[in-house]
């Protein structure tokens, strides 16, 4: 008698996995006493026919297995049974007119069972049909992978020696495919689809029964299965192993994709009718997520992109145009700050990109609109630093918005920087009242604001100042408050100053902001001279004058040296002399150029019942001080004296006859001054102030800059075209003139020139030849070394 050593092999309970086609089988105790390892089986194999092995096998195996799956108990209670016919096999398998007889038993006892199941299904449909075949699915995959453990003998030597015979388990897939799924299949996937449809529409549906029918699909077209066990915690499971798809895509996942169509287009026609357009988009959300559901539940991953294209085409891309249109859709959703809805809409639009444009074309015309109506509005055309503040006001609104419903998509940053500059850039004013608005800001609006928010309100100002066509206005406005705030130690924080010109350095480059930051060499500068002046042996007081200068550099600052010879009082010229010896001895070779218009002077008066002192501008101060020589002076007379020019005599002397600070007196209008009008001082002048400040009056001042600034602009933007054309011209050498306009526009970021302007450049470019054009081609340009 042979000797066959026993192992323990029982079922176990399997459930479903994902990329692996698993089926869950009902967990039986095929042993309640396992036997021993090393415990020897008494088997007489010798003296035993092939026939009589098949029949050892039926009786100790294939019955007990089917009765087990027909009733689900199973009758032997011990695992000898599978040593005893594994040993059968062993004993025959190696001889090949055995070999087929066992094979041949393998195949009969696979396919009566498959007609056994065939005929189960008979005369049923629906959901009956599935949930037989179902069934019978699971029982056939348990029968296969106990019958292939005892003839797996064969797939060691006889199935792998010829192609005529597969092997058991594709034997076994094939003969089930043959007999039971080509007579079921039509009626079960229509079965099928029809139950998906059924939850779709709410119904509770037995998905356990649709996961094992789904499986059964990409199992069946097989061509080199295996089942294998796994384990999962104390439990195992029986896995089917395949990669083939094909039969599950063309069976069963082109007639699941052409009807889930159908379905969602008749519900789309019915959603419109009866569903606002926020309650619809939260009907697709609903739907599109319970299709992923199906995905993770039961239907195969592979069909994940074919069912998001089509649930996606008929629920978003065919209705996408016609949502966006509805009273209750895009634009109501903006005027109203619907940002939930608006989150929605974009998040579902997000899944199929082309449809983004849809809102976009929605979003750009709100924000014109809202914009438009800031910049109009008269009282904040009327009030600059109101007009700033709502706009940005909006801008902020409008960041939240693409950050918080857009997810800061770049197609909606687009449409909102699009929006704004095609409002703001119709004119240079926003450029000029952001200048007005920062000075105002750095000078007194920061006051009392912590880091974190001062740091905010200049991000915020550069961040509008990004979206100007007109940089360019604003910096020379800028420059201009710069240097004030600068020379009168006007600004709140020197922190803010710095973080200010950082922002505008990262946004226009170094060149643009090289001389807002040589202002501020200049004054460090001009603090190191002070100090080393005050160290002389006048201890920085000539003639008992405390003064102080600032050295600026001609090209890096917007003031410029009185072009009249401004003749200083007898006091200011020692401090000039005693000044321009000490920085002669610093510097060789360089001449300093008087400013007088932006000194400061402080005048102690001894003439009132009280002392006071007065700070003034210097030209008050030179007027005021040939008053010690003469009690009473003509108008004519201080300007002769002074050089100053007349219309600024007449503003400086003005200012000191208003009533707020009536310091002289005259003869005339109070509101003019003529060349005869007589100027004497003010006897009865008191203040309760001992330090009194002379305030000039602005309103000259005010429209005289303004027109400077819009002056000179023209006239620096010509040299920056003619700099950037002949940049590109020296780099090519020879340009046709559209692909030269293209060049000029990209390399002029502080402005956008016209077209037209940059012709002309050219034409100025060739008269002073620079250029020529060439011979033949009248539009190409080429250039001259």
């Amino acid at each position: 008698s042979s000797r066959v050593q026993a192992s323990c092999d029982v079922p176990a309970a399997l459930v479903s996995g994902i990329g692996l086609v698993v089926i869950q089988v009902i967990c039986a105790a095929m042993t309640t006493r396992p036997v021993a390892r090393g415990e020897a089986i008494e088997l007489n194999l010798d003296d035993m026919t092939v026939d009589q092995g098949l029949k050892l096998i039926e009786d100790e195996r294939v019955r007990p297995l089917l009765t087990y799956l027909s009733s689900g108990v199973f009758e032997n209670k011990t695992n000898l049974t599978f040593m005893k016919a594994y040993s059968v096999v062993v004993q025959f398998g190696d001889q090949q007119q055995h070999s087929l007889k066992l094979y041949a038993y393998y195949k009969k006892v696979i396919v009566e069972y498959c007609d056994a199941g065939l005929a189960s299904v008979s005369g049923i449909s629906g959901g009956e049909l599935i949930a037989k075949l179902a069934d019978n699915w699971e029982k056939q995959t348990i029968l296969t992978f106990w019958m292939q453990r005892v003839f797996q003998y064969l797939d060691r030597f006889f199935t792998k020696n010829t192609v005529e015979y597969p092997e058991l388990f594709t034997i076994a897939l094939r003969l089930f495919k043959e007999k039971v799924y080509e007579m079921v299949k039509d009626r079960m996937v229509a079965a099928i689809i029809d139950v998906i449809n059924k939850e779709r529409d709410g119904h509770d549906v037995n998905q356990d029964t649709l996961r094992k029918l789904i499986e059964l699909l990409c199992t069946v077209g097989d061509m080199q299965p295996k089942i294998v066990k796994q384990k999962d915690g104390t439990t195992e499971r029986l896995m089917w192993v395949c990669s083939s798809r094909d039969i599950y895509k063309a069976d069963f996942e082109s007639k699941l994709m052409n009807l889930t169509a159908e379905y969602y287009k008749n519900k789309v026609t019915g959603w419109m009718a009866e569903c606002s357009c926020p309650l619809f988009l939260q009907e697709v959300e609903r739907r599109l997520s319970d299709e992923d559901g199906r995905l993770s539940r039961y239907l195969d991953r592979s069909s994940g992109e074919p069912l998001r294209e089509v649930c996606q085409r008929e629920l978003i891309l065919n209705t996408a145009k016609q949502l966006v249109e509805m009273d209750s859709g895009c634009q109501h959703m903006f005027v109203n700050s619907k940002h939930d809805d608006l989150t929605l809409m974009y998040r579902l639009f997000r899944r199929e990109p082309t449809m983004l444009p849809y809102m976009t074309g929605v979003m750009e015309p709100y924000i014109e609109t809202r914009c438009t109506k800031i910049v109009e509005d008269q009282e904040n055309i009327d009030n600059p630093p109101q007009y700033i503040e709502q706009v940005l006001e909006l801008k902020k609104e409008l960041d939240e918005m693409v950050s918080r419903c857009f997810e800061n998509d770049s197609s909606f940053q687009k449409a909102r920087n699009r929006g704004l500059e095609n409002v703001l850039n119709k004119d240079t004013r926003c450029a000029k009242y952001l200048a007005l608005y920062a000075d105002l800001q750095l000078k007194k609006g920061l006051k009392g604001r912590n880091e974190d928010e001062t740091q905010g309100l200049v991000n915020s100002v550069v961040a509008l100042f990004a979206h100007l066509k007109d940089k360019d206005i604003f910096l020379d406005y800028y420059k201009r408050s710069l240097s004030k705030r600068l020379l009168n130690k006007l600004s709140i924080s020197t922190d803010a100053e710095e973080a200010f010109i950082s922002k505008l350095k990262v946004e226009i480059g170094q060149q643009a902001i090289q001389k807002l930051q040589s202002m501020f060499t200049d004054m460090t500068l001009s603090d190191q001279f002070q100090r080393e002046y005050n160290e002389q042996s006048h201890r920085g007081s000539p003639g008992g004058v405390c003064h102080e200068v600032r050295v600026l550099q001609t090209n890096a600052w917007p003031e410029k040296a009185d072009e009249a010879n401004i003749v200083p009082c007898e006091e200011m010229v020692q401090c000039i002399k005693g000044f321009e010896t000490f920085y002669e001895s610093k510097h060789s070779g360089r001449k300093l150029r008087w400013i007088y218009n932006m000194g400061q002077v402080e005048v102690a008066a001894l003439c009132f019942e009280r002392k006071y002192i007065f700070v003034m501008s210097a030209y008050q101060c030179l007027a005021l001080m040939l008053f010690n020589k003469r009690k009473s002076i003509t108008f004519k007379e201080i300007a002769e004296a002074t050089k100053v020019p007349a219309e600024e005599c007449r503003r400086h002397l003005l200012s000191m006859t208003v009533s707020k600070h009536r310091l002289l007196k005259h003869n005339g209008d109070d509101k003019k001054i003529e060349d005869d009008t007589q100027l004497e001082v003010n006897d009865a002048f008191v203040n309760e102030r001992v330090k009194v400040t002379i305030s000039l009056i602005k309103e000259k001042e005010k429209a005289t800059e303004a027109a400077v600034a819009v002056a000179e602009a023209p006239v620096e933007r010509k040299h920056v075209v003619d700099a950037a054309i002949v940049r590109v011209m020296k780099a090519r050498k020879k340009l046709d003139h559209n692909s030269l306009l293209e060049e000029v526009f990209r390399q002029c970021t502080l402005f956008k020139p016209q077209p037209s302007q940059i012709k002309v450049q050219i034409e100025h470019l060739i008269d002073r030849e620079f250029l020529k054009r060439d011979a033949e081609k009248r539009n190409i340009y080429i250039y001259l070394p």
